[in-house]
């Protein structure tokens, strides 16, 4: 509330507190004292009183002093594994006392023995609730309230035992709709090899894509679209219906590319011509890109992409320019590459290619240049003459 003065910076250990507040004001003044080893003397008269500190002594030698809690002589250092320190000792045997503990055992009642389950029915079948399970309706115990509620069917009999045996045959129907076995979904990448038919059975005997991948798979599969005998390349086979479809129906514009091998090298003006596109008796052909390989410079390796599921068509575009084709290989369908799948082989797709499949959308393509993978071990280095059917 008031003003005051700045005091001057003073060496306060050659003096007082200064004349403020002092001996002539309220807080009293007071003389520093200067230091001492208190190790040597006590801590001074003012205060609390003086005392004497007391010299530093061995106290594993002697007593603890002659202050406070009275005199005690410290023990030697000893090894208590050894002994001295007490041992242990059983409770049984004295100390607190026995109380006639008894050890511990199982009671006789501590667990409940589970129920039996019931026997199954014998005979061969499968139970209707693991039938109804696998037909996708629920769980087997879900199936289970099913059948005892009498919404289960069998050849028109209500059936309400969960472990009647389902025949091959038999008519499964719950809640007015008819069950059916639900087959493992499977989807199989394959490098066809030349002299390879894409059907599923061939009436002349020749080797299917399906004789390839058989004896591996026992679902019955099928070929998504097709590929000439003298094509090579991927083919996706499967048991997807739905997913068939989808990938060959036209309003999902699946992108394929191929690459085409000609007897002679493409002129730059039929290259134009194929960009800005070809009529076909069956009309106007366009593809996405083309472009000459770039591992040869002779102009006679070109690389396409297209959407088309026509048949034969990148032949017929190559045949109407009056060009001959020798090789024809397709390394990319619908997001799928050759990538370390040597001719001839097949592999199971990931899940993670299964779900790109099943969310494929359908797109028209960018119009880049896509490059085949660098991994693509199935590229043949001397390439075969094509052979007729």
């Amino acid at each position: 509330g008031g003003g005051y003065e700045r005091k001057p910076w003073q060496d306060r250990t050659q003096g007082g507190g200064g004349q403020g507040g002092g001996a002539q004001g309220g807080g009293g003044g007071y003389e520093r004292k200067p230091w001492q080893d208190r190790s040597q003397q006590g801590g001074g008269q003012g205060g609390g009183g003086g005392y004497e500190r007391k010299p530093w002594q061995d106290r594993s030698q002697g007593g603890g002093g002659q202050g406070g809690g009275g005199n005690y002589e410290r023990r030697p250092y000893q090894d208590r594994s050894q002994g001295g320190g007490g041992g242990y000792q059983q409770r049984g045997g004295g100390g607190g006392g026995n109380f006639g503990r008894k050890p511990f055992r199982k009671k006789e009642d501590f667990y409940v023995e589970r129920k039996p389950k019931p026997a199954l029915p014998s005979g061969e079948g499968m139970p209707l609730n693991k039938y109804l399970a696998h037909c996708g309706l629920s769980s087997r115990r879900k199936a289970v309230e099913y059948v005892e509620a009498g919404k289960v069917t069998v050849n028109s009999e209500v059936k309400k035992e969960p472990f009647y045996r389902i025949q091959a045959g038999d008519i499964v129907i719950c809640d007015s709709k008819l069950m059916k076995v639900q087959e493992r979904q499977v989807y199989v990448l394959l490098n066809k090899p030349k002299n390879v038919i894409t059907t599923t059975d061939d009436e002349r005997g020749r080797v299917t894509v399906i004789d390839i991948v058989d004896s591996s798979f026992p679902e019955r599969l099928f070929p998504v679209g097709r590929l000439d005998r003298d094509t090579t390349g991927l083919v996706l086979l499967t048991n997807d219906g739905e997913l068939a479809q989808k990938l060959t129906h036209p309003s999902f514009a699946v992108q394929k590319q191929y690459r085409v091998g000609l007897r002679r090298g493409l002129t730059p003006a039929d290259l134009e011509h194929i960009e800005r596109g070809v009529e076909l008796e069956d009309g106007l052909m366009e593809v996405n890109w083309i472009r000459f390989s770039e591992d040869h410079p002779e102009r006679d390796i070109v690389e396409l992409e297209i959407s088309s599921g026509r048949n034969r068509v990148v032949r017929r575009i190559f045949e109407t320019l009056g060009y001959e084709i020798f090789k024809l290989d397709r390394f990319y369908f619908a997001g799928l590459t050759k990538k370390d799948l040597e001719r001839g082989k097949f592999r199971e797709l990931t899940q993670r290619e299964v779900i790109m499949l099943k969310h494929f959308t359908g797109h028209p393509s960018t119009g880049k240049k896509k490059k085949p993978e660098e991994g693509d071990v199935s590229e043949e280095p001397d390439i075969e003459e094509a052979t007729e059917p």
